[in-house]
């Protein structure tokens, strides 16, 4: 091997590096209220002070970036925020799609971050 061919592999090599360890993420939504379980709010009342924020993540894997093996789900995040915080309704709640590299393929993941609160009657 020449030294210009050796400077180019490395080169290809340092930049097949970087290109694995990039990502990316983007701010899907901005939401006043949101539940995924059936509630009534006509006698409800609501004090966002009482939560706390909780956080969801959905996470499915693309094979070679070509192949799902499934797709993040948005309901599937917000109910495992929900779980954590014991509630049933969030508030303030902000969704995200991110995407990073992996060795043989891309994982894709949704998160909803909100305050998690339980629905009080009056």
């Amino acid at each position: 091997m020449t030294r210009t061919s050796k400077k180019l592999f490395s080169r290809l090599l340092i930049f097949c590096f970087v290109i694995l360890l990039t990502a990316c993420s983007a701010r899907v939504a901005d939401l006043t209220l949101v539940s995924t379980k059936n509630i009534d709010l006509t006698d409800t009342k609501l004090d966002a002070n009482k939560g706390a924020r909780y956080k969801g993540e959905d996470c499915k894997f693309m094979l070679f970036s070509l192949i799902p093996l499934g797709f993040p789900n948005i309901e599937t995040a917000i109910d495992r925020a929900l779980e954590a915080g014991n509630g049933n309704i969030m508030v303030d709640q902000v969704t995200e799609i991110s995407a990073y590299w992996v060795v043989v393929g891309t994982m894709q993941c949704i998160s909803a971050e909100g305050t998690v609160l339980n629905t009080q009657s009056k």
